[in-house]
């Protein structure tokens, strides 16, 4: 089983974070498009089987979700990883430096 230690994820995040803003600023463009495919969670990580549940993810509404957390008008659910998961791929599908 893959484990990860909280502490490194945040250690990676915090320098990708620090680079992104240096790079890019405060603000950054993502894709105009908002919506995304999606891959049920248990066909994701099956790569001998061609997903055959594919949903919609939207951006905005992620953002939006990503604003409640920051604001604390909503308590952080792990659902929310996949979110920000979303958003983060925006992001490096859309930057480069």
């Amino acid at each position: 089983m893959l484990q990860v230690q909280v502490s490194e994820i945040e250690k990676a995040l915090a320098r990708l974070l620090e680079a992104l803003r240096e790079q890019q600023g405060e603000v950054v463009e993502l894709p105009e498009a908002d919506y995304y495919w999606a891959v049920a969670p248990d066909q994701l990580y099956d790569p001998y089987q061609t997903p055959s549940r594919l949903t919609l993810g939207q951006l905005s509404d992620d953002l939006e979700e990503m604003g409640r957390i920051a604001t604390q008008d909503a308590p952080p659910v792990s659902i929310d990883f996949v979110k920000l998961s979303a958003v983060l791929a925006a992001i490096g599908h859309k930057t480069v430096w």
